[in-house]
């Protein structure tokens, strides 16, 4: 049954349904948290090379599957779900501890009250603690 809903969410996002798409978007889903271009790297070692992981996802991320996520790192992480409108925004959850990145999907934006003539194009919180498997 998930495959097919794979199928489908590529298809209605107007991408071709290839096995490495369907590997890389089941990935995704069984995820709870973040994954780096090196994390994704590892995880699919001799499965996907280097710049068909890259081109895959950009086109998740431009299509609105998967979203960016830039922590303190310096590192991009990319975790399932289209990027965050405004006015529909969420936290990011950054453990010090492991450096686990994991969106908060009930985060409830705070107000922000720009400067006049301020203009706000993205919010992008993160929130830094420990995280429940530390």
């Amino acid at each position: 049954m998930e495959n097919a809903n794979n199928e489908n969410l590529l298809n209605q996002k107007g991408l071709k349904k290839t096995k490495i798409r369907l590997a890389l978007l089941h990935h995704f889903m069984q995820l709870e948290h973040a994954q780096s271009y090196s994390d994704l790297q590892a995880a699919f070692v001799n499965e996907i090379d280097k710049s068909t992981l890259y081109r895959n996802l950009i086109s998740f991320e431009q299509a609105g599957i998967i979203h960016r996520i830039n922590d303190h790192s310096g590192t991009a992480k990319y975790a399932l779900g289209a990027a965050p409108q405004r006015g529909h925004e969420h936290a990011h959850f950054v453990c010090e501890n492991c450096e686990t990145v994991y969106c908060m999907e009930d985060w409830i934006p705070l107000e922000l009250k720009l400067p006049k003539g301020f203009k706000t194009n993205k919010v992008q919180t993160i929130v830094k603690g420990i995280c429940a498997k530390c």
